[in-house]
Parts: structure tokens; sequence; C-alpha cells
């Protein structure tokens, strides 16, 4: 599944617009896609993402449709997550809790953690989009088969977004703040654009110059929550073990949950992708 770059403008739209969200341009998608139950089409973008995804001018613009996003479709996120991190949670209780942690069982889990979000990532922007788009959640199949096609590049740009932003925050933290909040928008891009890893860093890059005081404040407030949630449940775990009870299935069980309300933040920037899509229609020039 490709995207489909206007012919007129240049702007690269989602595989699913019909016209372009800056020119109008009628648009020829790369392969058929399946149909769109009829809506207003006066405004591109309004017919497309109606008022859940509005243009992005504010903080607010983020959360709120993050919030909204992520609670009424919590079940389907649930499920897709579900899948992934079970059985590296499962591994990594018993791998950690059985023996001394090595380098080797570090490296080996950051891979794998890795993996994870380069398959999770993919399968929920599609899957939300679908939702946004048409009001029906696609299946777990048909998600996770469209995002197979994505890992390869979506692996090779998350290792290349942490060793970069890694990198600068041992430098100075400043510039490692500043990059994370430039190449915040890696995974939508690397997802629903064509070009390589490096041109998907490009991308995020020149997408969020002009908004990363507003994609920090959000994304600040957004993982502040998941980081609270995630010490309330750390602290389960804790008072089990405090108590003598190191049950390797509740640390399990906690650890998903954490993962499933970590997606907050790929909703996040899923939000952030598409309202600044939006911001196109108001003149702003993020034409490539």
């Amino acid at each position: 599944m490709n995207n489909v770059r206007c012919l007129r403008c240049g702007v690269v739209n989602l595989v699913t617009d019909e016209v372009c969200k800056v020119c109008g341009a009628e648009l020829q998608p790369a392969i058929a896609q399946a149909e769109v139950p009829p809506q207003d089409t006066s405004d591109p973008g309004t017919r497309v993402y109606g008022d859940l995804i509005p243009p992005f001018t504010g903080s607010s613009d983020g959360i709120g449709p993050t919030f909204r996003l992520f609670k009424n479709n919590l079940w389907l996120i649930t499920k897709i997550v579900f899948v992934i991190v079970v059985p590296f949670e499962v591994f990594k209780a018993l791998s950690v809790g059985h023996g001394e942690v090595d380098w080797q069982l570090t490296l080996g889990l950051f891979l794998m953690q890795r993996m994870c979000d380069a398959l999770i990532a993919p399968a929920l922007f599609y899957a939300l989009l679908k939702v946004i788009q048409t009001g029906s959640a696609p299946g777990l199949n048909e998600s996770y088969r469209w995002s197979l096609g994505k890992f390869p590049k979506l692996i090779l740009v998350s290792l290349m977004y942490w060793v970069l932003v890694t990198l600068a925050t041992l430098l100075l933290v400043i510039p490692g703040v500043i990059l994370a909040v430039a190449f915040s928008l890696v995974l939508p891009v690397a997802t629903f654009e064509k070009g390589s890893a490096v041109d998907a860093l490009r991308r995020s890059f020149r997408l969020t110059r002009g908004h990363r005081w507003n994609i920090f404040g959000a994304s600040f407030v957004i993982g502040l929550l998941v980081g609270v949630i995630g010490l309330g449940l750390g602290g389960v775990v804790t008072i089990f073990a405090l108590n003598g009870m190191p049950f390797w299935p509740v640390e399990v069980s906690v650890a998903v949950i954490g993962d499933i309300f970590a997606e907050a933040v790929t909703v996040l920037t899923l939000v952030l992708y598409l309202g600044i899509l939006r911001t196109l229609e108001s003149g702003q020039s993020v034409i490539e």
C-alpha cells in the first residue's frame, strides 16, 4: 500500500484520499482501495477526518484528540498490543528473573523491544485511520498483514531515531530533546509515505518546523500521564515483591497493561501527523 503524491503541488497525501488536501486536485491511488462511505467532499480535510483531527495549531489540538481516539478505541488498541507484547513480556520476565543480566541479554531485549514497536505502530496507525475514515475497525489479521510490509523500514527508522537522540542527549541534554521533537513524526511518515528511512527523518524534521513547542507541550502532557500510570503499575509489582510474592504472571500482566497505555504516545504521533497535514489547508507551507 503506497501513498500518492499530488502531481499539481507535490504534497504527499494519504492512500485513501481522493483529492489533494492542499490544491484539491484529483488523485490517482497507487492501488485499488476499499470504498469509503460517501461523505461531504466540500472540504477534503473535513471529509476525511471530520472534527476528530483538527488542524494542529496548539498543544490542545494534539492532547484532546489523542485522549478521545485512545479512549474510544481502547479495546482495539488492547488487541493490537496484546498479541505482540505478551510473548515478549513473558520472555523478559523469565529471562531477567532467572539469572544475572549481562550485556548480551540487555542488547537482545532492546532489539526485541524495537521489533515489537516496529510491528505495533503501523498496525495501530492503519487500524485507527480506518476507524477515523470509515467508522469501523479492521480485524487483527488485516492490520498486521498490512504492517508486515512496513516492518523493515520501521525497524530501521526506530533504530536510527534512537541512536541519534541518544547520542545528542549524551552530549548535551537540550539537543537530544530538540531532536526527539523534530523526529517525533518519523513513525507515521515512514508508515504512510514513500522514501527511505533517511527520507522519513528529513520529512519529519521539515513537518515539525514551526510546531515544535506545541509538539513538545502535547508530548510532555501525554508522556507525563503515561509515566504516572507506569509508576502506579510498578508500585503493584513492588508491593508483591516486598511481601515475598515475586509472581511472574503478575509482573507480566502489569507490564502488558503498561505497554497498552504507553501506546497513547503512538496515538499522539498519528494525531500530530494528521493535524499538521491539515494545516496545509490553511496555507502553512510544509510542501517538499
